[in-house]
């Protein structure tokens, strides 16, 4: 009796326990693997927020506005592959400038509709500007140094009274090269013709940047730590420089050191054999003249050389675009961009040389044109660190470093090493394009959202 008490007692207690284990949720297998194709909870969430016609919380999906304007603060290298103005011991030249940093603007205004984003992006910088100038302590020989070393040493001391004589040169690998070429010529082999020590320089260039862009990208919405999309853009880069040179002429016969009356000076014909387009009218095609042995006396021609180079860019093309979120609060946020394309680019070029005696004859100007223009392939990278601070909802503190480079481009002290004669006896101007830039710097600005 006792038993079967206990029995019943156990089949009952066994019942309740088996009831209470279904009535439970099952313990998790720590075997079993999640499914390839089950998403996170807030993937799907977002999903299915979106096929609902709604958003995420926190996401704008509104008409929008949004305005920047920001002020720029640049700096640009100089990469030219220039030449010397003179060589010798007080040589220079364009790449010994510098630019320093220059202010700019960019406006930007972005349409917001739904999860998207159209930018429009305007940029221009005022123009970069590098000058230097001087005094030469040296003569500047005409003939180059073979020349100048088979003169005699009399020779040699009266065009620079050094010891030893070590002038500076105008050379074929340096600025003014028509000027040594007619110095070579048949009916100046006799003598050497240079500008006495005290000559001045002077060289100023100027450099300038504009850029318009439309863009249309994902829009910015939080949480969203990476943006992509692609755009239009034109960029119009140039480039200017004036080179001065100027002094005393004078010459001396090669052979004997002396002043010779027959040949004291660089004549008409020398100077155009030189390369050298003759003045306008025939009374003024005279040459250069150092007249110092003619009676009555007439004082040596003041000569002026100058250098003018230009050079324009101008590009067209596509870019991929790409932001990102790095660090985001609800006070301020940090991020990052990037942009790169492939451009058309439209260059052209012109070198504009005048030689020109500014004490006897000023209207005795001899002059060089050459023009080239060419269409080629350009790259261009863009990349930056944001910040932004939030100074109300919809009122934004924003800045940031930047760097963008250039590569493609028709840069105005190279184009001196493109003029040839290979084509024709007359110099002609093959247009160098394989010029880069490369400008950096920072920006801060005001970011408004409407409404």
């Amino acid at each position: 009796m006792r038993m079967r008490r206990t029995s019943l007692a156990a089949s009952l207690l066994s019942l309740a326990l088996s009831a209470a284990a279904l009535a439970q949720d099952p313990l998790p297998n720590p075997f079993k693997q999640p499914s390839l194709f089950t998403q996170p909870d807030s993937v799907a969430a977002e999903d299915s927020s979106l096929l609902n016609g709604s958003c995420p919380d926190g996401w704008n999906q509104d008409w929008q506005w949004r305005f920047q304007a920001d002020a720029l603060y640049l700096k640009r290298d100089r990469q030219w592959h220039d030449i010397p103005v003179i060589s010798g011991p007080e040589s220079f030249r364009p790449s010994n400038l510098d630019f320093d940093y220059k202010s700019g603007t960019r406006l930007s205004l972005g349409i917001m509709h739904e999860d998207f984003e159209m930018d429009f992006v305007f940029t221009t910088i005022n123009d970069w500007t590098a000058s230097q100038s001087g005094i030469l302590s040296n003569a500047v020989d005409f003939d180059g140094p073979v020349a100048f070393g088979g003169a005699v040493p009399a020779a040699q001391s009266n065009v620079d009274p050094g010891l030893p004589p070590n002038p500076n040169f105008i050379t074929s690998g340096t600025f003014f090269a028509p000027i040594n070429t007619a110095a070579l010529t048949a009916a100046e082999a006799n003598e050497l013709e240079f500008l006495k020590p005290g000559a001045k320089f002077s060289q100023v260039y100027n450099s300038n940047y504009q850029d318009f862009e439309v863009n249309y990208k994902r829009r910015a919405q939080p949480g969203r730590f990476a943006r992509f999309g692609f755009g239009y853009r034109n960029v119009q880069f140039g480039e200017s420089g004036l080179t001065a040179l100027s002094g005393t002429f004078d010459t001396v016969d090669s052979a004997t050191g002396a002043e010779v009356a027959a040949n004291n000076g660089l004549s008409n014909g020398s100077l155009v054999s030189g390369g050298l387009t003759a003045p306008t009218l025939p009374q003024n095609a005279v040459g250069f003249s150092e007249n110092s042995t003619v009676v009555p006396a007439i004082p040596p021609d003041e000569l002026l050389f100058t250098t003018t180079l230009r050079a324009a860019n101008q590009l067209n093309g596509v870019q991929a675009t790409s932001d990102f979120l790095l660090f985001e609060s609800d006070y301020f946020e940090l991020g990052a961009f990037g942009k790169a394309g492939v451009f058309h680019n439209f260059a052209s070029g012109s070198i504009t040389e005048r030689y020109s005696d500014t004490l006897n004859d000023p209207n005795a100007v001899y002059t060089r044109i050459l023009n080239s223009k060419k269409e080629v392939a350009s790259f261009m990278g863009q990349a930056g660190l944001t910040g932004r601070i939030f100074l109300r909802e919809n009122v934004r503190l924003f800045g940031s470093y930047e760097a963008l480079y250039l590569s493609g481009l028709a840069l105005a002290p190279d184009q001196l090493r493109g003029i040839t004669t290979t084509v024709t006896p007359a110099a002609v101007l093959d247009l160098r394009t394989q010029g880069s830039v490369f400008i950096h710097g920072g920006r801060i600005g005001v970011e408004i959202l409407w409404p």
